[in-house]
């Protein structure tokens, strides 16, 4: 019967170490699938840009590379009318959007910039006219000026622009034209306007064709540019180039100095640094692809990472570019040791609510500490036989104690203090087995009581 019940206790005690084993193996594989799936799951970021223009076309276009290139972040594009993006940014309907530098709203944070737009001023003579030299702004007073497909925006600009060189704007007038043909045709303006990048195509044909239709246009340089930009510094100086937009004729034909604004990809503080760091590592990459697609219109650079730039760079993007990123034990190691410790403390409290569920348990194992210290007390007085028997029990106790502490019965304390106890009756049966076995006479002389 014994030898049964041992064997059964046997096949159960497997059966529960191989099912612990299941679960154990299920849990890490959990795990790990569920890390698997955060890393390699591609992250897409909600971006919203103005529709029908060059922002749109350059989102449109990234789009669509990074999903062809199978880039772990991707864009879900959203076209908004003018002027609407940052405020869907604003109340949390996007991740990302486009937005320009001297117009940005003060909480928001550059992520890219897409291109620099610069506000190109120029003039032409009529035949009783001499021709302005390039800073000769002050003589636009009493002007017309024709700004082709100027916004609200750009016309602000313009009118920084004049104040800068000491025309005031109210001695102008601006009027907004939508097309070449129509600021041409009409021969009472004689100043015109527009806001392009350089490397532009379209604007270098803008111009050759108005040299074409009018005359060759006599661009206005500003003597004031650094101290715009000192006093705006979302706003940048360039200088355009000889023969930035043609040679045939010279298009300008000298050095010309301008503002410019930056077009930007710009977020807030609530995209994370991780994705901000993603999304401009994925943008960078694969720059060159997308630049072929849109050379015209698009430069793609990283944003100003300094920190009086007028327009500062996202803290993930700036890490990312500075490379002072954090790995991935800088950012979760404190997540790592707090779960070490959760899982201990729970560890912890399951040992104490077996122990409370079974109180029984906890009992056998005082009383094999108790058994164990009385054996050690016995072994004194006892027989080569009884030795034996003591040899068996201290044995049947150890594995009975190994047992249920491989089941998780018994703490650590309890299982120290029972082999301090066992390590006592190997003592005693030691130092047994080396003293003579007392005699029958000592044995009952020493059961006598002592008389008074």
């Amino acid at each position: 019967m014994k030898a049964a019940s041992r064997k059964r206790r046997r096949r159960s005690e497997y059966r529960r170490k191989v099912l612990y084993a299941l679960a154990a193996g299920l849990f890490v594989a959990s795990i790990a699938s569920g890390i698997l799936l955060v890393t390699f799951r591609p992250t897409t970021l909600r971006i919203v840009v103005a529709s029908g223009g060059d922002d749109a076309r350059t989102v449109e276009t990234i789009s669509r590379v990074l999903t062809r290139e199978r880039s772990p972040v991707r864009l879900a594009v959203t076209l908004v009318e003018q002027g609407k993006a940052e405020a869907l940014l604003k109340v949390g309907g996007a991740d990302l959007a486009t937005a320009r530098s001297d117009v940005v709203a003060d909480d928001l944070f550059a992520v890219a910039v897409l291109r620099k737009s610069a506000l190109l001023v120029w003039t032409v003579h009529s035949s009783n006219q001499k021709p302005l030299r390039s800073t000769e702004w002050k003589k636009l007073a009493g002007s017309k000026i024709a700004f082709l497909n100027g916004t609200t925006a750009d016309l602000a600009l313009l009118n920084i622009n004049l104040s800068s060189e000491g025309v005031p704007p109210e001695r102008v007038e601006i009027v907004s034209v939508n097309s070449l043909e129509a600021a041409v045709g009409d021969r009472s303006i004689n100043v015109f306007a527009t806001m392009g990048a350089i490397k532009s195509k379209a604007i270098a044909e803008n111009f050759r064709s108005f040299s074409k239709l009018r005359e060759t246009p006599n661009f206005l340089g500003l003597e004031t540019a650094e101290a715009i930009v000192l006093q705006r510094p979302a706003i940048e100086a360039l200088e355009i180039p000889k023969s930035a937009f043609g040679s045939t004729p010279t298009l300008p034909p000298e050095a010309v100095n301008v503002i410019a604004v930056s077009e930007l990809v710009v977020a807030n503080k609530s995209l994370s640094e991780q994705n901000a760091a993603a999304f401009a590592r994925a943008l960078f990459a694969h720059r060159q692809t997308i630049l072929r697609e849109i050379r015209d219109i698009a430069t793609i650079e990283k944003p100003n990472t300094e920190k009086d730039a007028g327009i500062p760079a996202h803290p993930g993007v700036a890490a990312y570019i500075d490379g002072t990123e954090r790995t991935f034990l800088e950012r979760y190691g404190d997540y790592f040791w707090g779960g070490v410790l959760v899982l201990s403390a729970l560890g912890s409290f399951g040992t104490g609510l077996r122990a409370f569920l079974y109180p029984r348990e906890q009992e056998n194992v005082s009383s094999f500490r108790d058994r164990a210290l009385e054996l050690a007390t016995k072994i004194r007085t006892s027989s080569a036989e009884d030795l034996m028997q003591i040899e068996i029990e201290i044995e049947n106790i150890v594995r009975e104690t190994l047992r249920k502490y491989d089941e998780g019965v018994i703490e650590e304390g309890a299982l120290t203090a029972l082999a301090l106890a066992i390590e006592q009756v190997r003592s005693a049966a030691a130092s047994r087995s080396q003293s003579k076995p007392p005699s029958v006479c000592e044995r009952t002389a020493s059961d006598q009581p002592l008389n008074p």
